[in-house]
């Protein structure tokens, strides 16, 4: 009981978390850090030894997205939600999220692929599933948005403060905080 109403107090940093990445793709450590105060309550009375599995997976893929660059409150926020009980034996609770994370970024790729219809940038078919097209201004306006250029490490991305030409092919920020808190929802329905 403890554990599942730890599990629904995540709801409150979570959605603070996936707003801000929404708005900024930068998230406040001070939210990253209250993600873990539920977190450790429901380790705390749920901790049974398979547990220990989806602990490891969700230390693995917080490395992993880490080390493929994504930026430190992607990871340490899946980190966070892994410390949540798995909602059954043979399925690890992050598994259960990245689930969930197929809805919101199948629909990003689509919106991508529709949105850069008719615009006038040269772009691969995959290119059209992970970046777009987008007017000079709205890449200035939005610099953690629209990445431009090779960024192998979000932390170390450095918006272009100028840019040549009317449109730029830029790779669209996906906020992954949002998209976690669509898979735990997932998980969410399954705990309760």
């Amino acid at each position: 009981m403890i554990a599942q109403a730890a599990a629904l107090a995540e709801l409150i940093p979570l959605a603070i978390a996936a707003w801000q990445d929404l708005k900024r793709r930068e998230i406040d450590i001070v939210v990253i850090a209250a993600m873990y105060v539920p977190a450790a309550i429901a380790l705390y009375y749920s901790f049974r030894p398979m547990y220990i599995f989806s602990l490891g997976l969700g230390a693995v893929l917080a490395a992993v997205m880490r080390a493929t660059g994504s930026g430190y409150a992607d990871s340490l926020a899946i980190l966070a939600l892994s410390l949540f009980p798995p909602p059954f034996i043979f399925l690890p609770t992050p598994a259960v999220i990245i689930i969930g994370t197929l809805i919101p970024l199948v629909g990003t790729a689509l919106w991508l692929a529709l949105a850069n219809r008719g615009r006038p940038c040269k772009m691969t078919w995959s290119q059209r599933l992970t970046h777009i097209c987008a007017k000079r201004e709205e890449v200035l306006r939005h610099p953690y948005r629209y990445i431009v250029g090779e960024a192998e490490d979000l932390e170390r991305y450095t918006p272009p403060r100028e840019i040549e030409g009317e449109y730029v092919v830029a790779k669209y920020g996906t906020p992954y905080v949002a998209y976690l808190a669509v898979g735990y929802l997932l998980y969410l329905a399954l705990i309760i």
